[in-house]
């Protein structure tokens, strides 16, 4: 792609949301409601070495008829199926007479657009073939490749949706594919595996799973796994505890604001497993009775979850999907003062409005109740609330503040990487809501680490944009008696880049089990490592104040700070970089600080980090000055590093901090 000059008019039609703006947005929303989607996956017959057997290759019992009827009684609203299986291509691009030259993506794509379903493409292409121990080089995507991708996006009719391999990929390729995809079929939406934020809409495996919203097109992942042992005389019972698991799962991510793609096996003769085919038919009674709760609903609007289930909303109705625990006074209660209750309907429940308070009482038998003679297990029942009133969003509640920054801020997400392992939930704005009468101007805070760094920062709906290059310098000073302990490490771990926002450890309770906290020698170390090998550094600061200092911390593949068991900043170096330092401003609090830095590894044979104190303790205050005070007493503010290579990219601002004046100094 052709780096290409933007002006701030089009920089701020970009940046108004994650989708790329090459999607229409039309094309987008269509994405979104169509919430639930089926993947289907091949069975690969193995032999004794562990090898896939070609020879015992045999779909005969695959039928794309059976297979959408499936996806439409269970109410999916997508397919998505697979272009390649193993080393075999399951749609025609030679002459190749496997399987007697069926073309399994003609045959899906014809069913599909028959019954009106959305399809959509899976394509694990593999350029090359690697052990993992180094970061694959290319100048780009093979002609192969290409015309490969051109057949499915030409010859199979419109496609909704394809989503690549999870391999590693340079941002050139990365962009490469995005913009073949986009020129063969504008309106086909392109996966998060086109790596490095180059994507329309984002999979997420569900093992990842937090209540939480993005700022992205996005979808939970799930596999239902495969039987090791054929079931003889299975029937619907048997399968219905796991569909209840995943209707849980499916109420969770509609709740958030995303959807749900749930895997399914077919059996080695391509014919579909009869258990997976069970647990989507009890999915899809359960639709049939309680679907208006999931489609063409949005997320919740409140701002906290709940215990007792998730909540999903339509205009004046909230849908109580009871998902939960059963709250332990057998109560739900939602403080809703500025909305009037029309009526409620749900099974056995009573609910009163007062005061602002809508009070439900839920008998235990609405979350419990028997399934079968031989298993008592949980329903998901939903509560229908109807109001007045338009149901709004909750917003945060202002802060009352004289200076915004990382932790009193809300953080909205999307998601990035560009390989499987090194996908993790990236910053993409900071978000606040807070108070502050007359309000002139802005002074900004920042370091070395943000020279030059181009913001975008949105005031009660006006944008501004500022280079961060006129503030004037000022020198941290190191508070005396200020002790710096010694530095311990411990590893490895095997484990992918994205990891938990908080932290325990210390002496006693190492991090690697396995491995103990050792005493190592501050300052750049290097050693040899395995791929995917995860390392952690900590060291003990005494402060007899509060006070800010600046600590010079790098990595090869990725870093991650913690201060006192809070993730504060979280980085992954570019594609296959060798070696990148960052500055980090760490607030100190009035006694011991714990810090510990994660040191993560992609494929590299050697891994090196750096912690220590920065002999550059400069910080910069530059001034934004308002056309006009400000007599609002509430204001919205959101800020992003504009100018990233993906609308997905961290906007790496964890140093920044602005300081809200009334009148300009």
């Amino acid at each position: 792609m052709k780096i290409r000059v933007l002006s701030i008019f089009s920089l701020l039609l970009i940046y108004i949301s994650c989708v790329s703006a090459q999607v229409p947005e039309s094309v987008s929303k269509a994405w979104q409601e169509n919430k639930l989607a089926m993947k289907i996956n091949f069975r690969m017959p193995i032999n004794d070495k562990g090898e896939v057997d070609e020879d015992e290759l045999n779909y005969a019992k695959f039928n794309a008829d059976s297979i959408v009827s499936l996806a439409i009684k269970s109410g999916m609203q997508t397919i998505i199926a697979p272009a390649k299986a193993g080393d075999i291509y399951l749609f025609n691009i030679s002459n190749d007479t496997k399987n007697g030259n069926r073309d399994f993506i003609k045959e899906l794509s014809d069913a599909c657009h028959d019954k009106k379903i959305s399809f959509g493409i899976y394509f694990p292409y593999m350029e090359y073939k690697h052990d993992y121990e180094e970061y694959p080089a290319s100048d780009g995507l093979s002609k192969d490749i290409k015309n490969q991708i051109t057949r499915l996006l030409t010859g199979y009719g419109e496609i909704s949706e394809i989503d690549f391999g999870p391999e590693p990929k340079t941002l050139e390729q990365s962009r490469e594919l995005y913009e073949l995809v986009h020129r063969l079929q504008p309106d086909c939406l392109v996966g998060n595996n086109a790596g490095n934020g180059q994507y329309d809409y984002c999979n997420i495996p569900v093992f990842r799973f937090q209540k939480e919203f993005l700022e992205c097109n996005w979808r939970y992942e799930y596999f239902i796994i495969p039987r090791l042992f054929p079931m003889h005389n299975i029937h619907d019972d048997d399968s219905r505890p796991k569909a209840i698991s995943i209707i849980r799962k499916i109420a969770d991510a509609v709740s958030c604001g995303g959807g749900f793609m749930v895997n399914v096996f077919l059996e080695r003769d391509g014919g579909i497993d009869f258990y997976d085919e069970s647990i989507m038919k009890n999915i899809g009674l359960w639709l049939e009775e309680n679907g208006e709760a999931i489609y063409d609903t949005e997320r919740t609007p409140f701002l906290e979850h709940f215990d007792w289930g998730t909540v999903t909303k339509k205009d004046n109705t909230l849908y109580l999907i009871l998902s939960g625990k059963y709250p332990k006074d057998g109560k739900i209660k939602l403080y809703m003062p500025e909305y009037e209750l029309k009526s409620a309907d749900g099974r056995m429940a009573t609910c009163i409005q007062k005061n602002g308070m809508i009070d439900i009482a839920v008998p235990a038998s609405t979350y419990r109740r028997k399934i079968t003679p031989y298993y008592l297990g949980f329903t998901v029942d939903v509560l229908t609330l109807k109001f007045k009133q338009i149901i709004e969003n909750k917003q945060p509640e202002p802060i009352r503040t004289i200076t915004l920054k990382q932790s009193n801020s809300t953080p909205l997400h999307s998601f990035y990487g560009f390989d499987y392992n090194s996908k993790f939930k990236s910053n993409i704005k900071y978000s606040w809501s807070f108070e502050q009468l007359m309000l002139k101007q802005l002074e900004l805070l920042y370091t070395g680490q943000e020279m030059d760094k181009k913001l975008e920062i949105e005031l009660d709906g006006k944008t501004y944009f500022v280079t961060l290059n006129e503030g004037k310098a000022s020198t941290l000073s190191i508070a005396s008696g200020t002790v710096f302990g010694k530095q311990y490490i411990c590893g490895p771990e095997n484990m992918g880049f994205h990891a938990s926002r908080t932290i325990e450890t210390d002496m006693e309770n190492p991090i690697v089990k396995k491995s103990g906290w050792k005493e190592t020698t501050e300052g750049k170390q290097s050693f040899a490592v395995k791929a995917y090998d995860t390392y952690y550094v900590m060291q003990n600061i005494e402060s007899l104040k509060e006070q800010n200092i600046i600590m010079d911390a790098g990595g090869g593949n990725g870093i991650e700070i913690y201060l006192n068991g809070t993730s504060v900043m979280k980085y992954l170096n570019p594609y296959g970089e060798k070696f990148r330092t960052r500055k980090v401003l760490i607030p100190l609090q009035k006694g011991n600080n714990q810090i510990v830095m994660r040191v993560y590894n992609g494929f590299k044979k050697d891994m090196s980090y750096i912690l220590h104190l920065s002999k550059d303790q400069t910080i910069y205050k530059q001034e934004l000055t308002l056309p006009e005070i400000s007599t609002k007493k509430f204001h919205e503010l959101k800020v992003r590093q504009s100018e990233l290579p993906s609308a997905h990219s961290d906007t790496e601002l964890s140093n920044l901090r602005i300081r809200l004046r009334r009148i300009a100094l």
